[in-house]
């Protein structure tokens, strides 16, 4: 119960605490961070087989499945990656930083997934929201041609990538959220500390808690007597 009374007493600065260090977090969050954007490319995987065959199969769709997986390594691979940073090169696409992009930082932006289909999924991020969909669809381009070439079969490309609107990252609401929950919790527990380590004794109340004996009288202070004969006066 004094632990809870002390919060309630507090309650004002453990609340200015939150405050201040949510309006810090959002403030941080929406000018430093930097606004991170993505695009999605979808492919269809095609065996040999099945490209020169026009009748689909319930065995050629599990071949299909199963290359899904090889072709979403082979598009993530460095072979990929340094063909797409060339062709960039090619085009003068340039990195925020102004430099071209090299091949690990291509692959850095690109994770694959794919769905136990025929189909899979890559996924581009970054913070380049100018030159995202240029990006992922030169990517995208670059990996069904080595796919070709190495494995022979096709992937084809179902959706293409398209310009990103809003950032996905950073998450200004949940981090303002967060940093007003930090700033709440870091005040309550400094003021608890300071209470429990407080050996301070404020009033007769606590002297009777801290010995566990009865007070028989107290000593008035001589500064508030004399303003009360002042005032009486």
């Amino acid at each position: 119960m004094d632990i809870v009374h002390t919060l309630f007493s507090h309650l004002l600065v453990i609340l200015l605490a939150g405050a201040l260090l949510g309006v810090g977090s959002w403030a941080y969050t929406t000018y430093k961070v930097p606004k991170m954007y993505r695009t999605t490319v979808t492919f269809y995987a095609l065996s040999k087989v099945n490209q020169d065959n026009s009748d689909v199969t319930s065995s050629g769709l599990t071949t299909n499945r199963q290359l899904a997986s090889t072709y979403s390594y082979v598009l993530r691979s460095n072979l990929v990656m340094k063909e797409a940073a060339d062709r960039l090169a090619a085009k003068d696409i340039k990195s925020p930083g102004g430099g071209f992009y090299s091949y690990a930082t291509l692959k850095g932006m690109t994770t694959v997934a794919t769905t136990n289909t025929e189909i899979f999924t890559a996924t581009f991020s970054s913070s380049d929201q100018k030159n995202l969909q240029e990006i992922a669809n030169t990517i995208a381009e670059a990996g069904a041609v080595k796919i070709q070439e190495i494995v022979g079969g096709e992937a084809k490309i179902l959706d293409a990538a398209e310009a990103p609107g809003a950032p996905y990252s950073p998450n200004v609401k949940a981090n303002t959220i967060t940093g007003v929950a930090i700033g709440v919790l870091i005040a309550a527990a400094i003021v608890i500390i300071r209470a429990l380590t407080d050996t301070t004794i404020w009033s007769e109340e606590d002297l009777s808690k801290q010995y566990n004996i009865p007070v028989l009288g107290s000593i008035p202070q001589l500064a508030a007597l004399e303003r009360q004969n002042l005032t009486k006066e």
